[in-house]
Parts: C-alpha cells; structure tokens; sequence
C-alpha cells in the first residue's frame, strides 16, 4: 500500500482506539475529534516509532474493512444513519470467513484464497458484495468492495483482494457482537 494510505488507515485505527478512551471523559464530538487528531498524528508523525511498527506488525495487512468499520462506527455517533449488521447476516459471514480461512491455511480441500488474485472472480466478488448491499439497502458493502478494489487494481497493498475486504481480526469482533447480543436478548 502506498505509505500515505497506509498511514492514513493506521491514523484511522488509532483515533478510533484514542476515540474510544476519550469518550469515558468527552462527549461524542469532542472525543471523536480529538481521537482523530491523536491517531494523525501519531500515524504521520511517529510512524517510524518501534511501538508503531510493532502495531503495524500485528494488524498488518490493515487492508480497508477495519479502518472502514471504525469511520462508520464513529459517523454512527454524530448521528449519521448506520444500518446495522444483522445477527443471521453475523452468523453467515462468520462461518463462510472460518471455512475460507481453513481453505487459505490447507484444511480444506480448496483453493479459494488463489481467486483473489483473478481479475475476473474478482470483478464477480465486487459485483455479489455490491448487489447483496444495494439489495439490503446498505452502502457500506459496497462501499468497501469498490474502495477495496481500486486499491488492489492500483497495487497497493496486497496483490490478493481478499486482504483488503477481510481481516481475521473480524472473527473476535464478530463472535463479540454475537455474545453481546445473546446475553441482551436473555436479560431484555
């Protein structure tokens, strides 16, 4: 990925998490912005930092879904309309996402990660994540299917889309969302 972009989703992720301590203290606007000036911050001006490196180095490749996910979160708050993630929606995208990692990893019999790297299945891809989105009146899916692919036609990043469109650290936000869901709907 280019180093700008790359620091830009990295500023992204950063003031999320500086967002999301802030708020004990800030009210929503406030600690949103300063959240992000933290993250830019520290993204462009410490990069080089062994802490920095050492975050890169865990979430890497960020790709785009999860700087995606915390902008929406965080428009969420100013009170833009976001439409929530159903729980079957949750259900299916977490098993598809373990049986496509077990495929990636040689569990499976299948080689479904290779078609990231096909210009064809991955017009297809984009082309089911924007229909599935429009058909739910969501604009975030194809928001990140289009994002994600303009960034893996012009190189950066990963030379395999699915990189930009997935992280594995969707799996424990995912099973998170789920739990919490579950004890809500048992205690009312």
């Amino acid at each position: 990925m280019s180093a700008f972009a790359g620091n830009l989703w990295l500023a992204v992720l950063l003031g999320w998490a500086a967002w999301g301590v802030l708020s004990l203290g800030l009210s929503a606007p406030w600690s949103i912005v300063v959240g992000l000036a933290v993250g830019a911050v520290c993204a462009f001006g410490l990069r080089e930092t062994l802490a920095l490196r050492g975050v890169v180095a865990v979430l890497g490749p960020i790709g785009v879904v999860i700087p995606l996910l915390a902008l929406r979160q965080m428009a969420g708050v100013w009170g833009v309309p976001v439409q929530p993630f159903g729980t079957p929606e949750l259900l299916v995208f977490l098993v598809a996402y373990l049986v496509f990692l077990a495929a990636a990893m040689g569990a499976l019999p299948a080689e479904i990660y290779r078609l990231g790297y096909a210009p064809l299945w991955v017009a297809g891809i984009v082309l089911a994540i924007c229909a599935y989105g429009l058909w739910q009146g969501s604009v975030f899916l194809p928001a990140l299917a289009v994002l994600a692919q303009i960034l893996w036609a012009m190189g950066w990043g990963s030379s395999n889309y699915f990189d930009h469109i997935l992280h594995v650290g969707l799996i424990p936000a995912v099973l998170i969302v789920l739990v919490v869901r579950l004890f809500s709907h048992f205690t009312g």
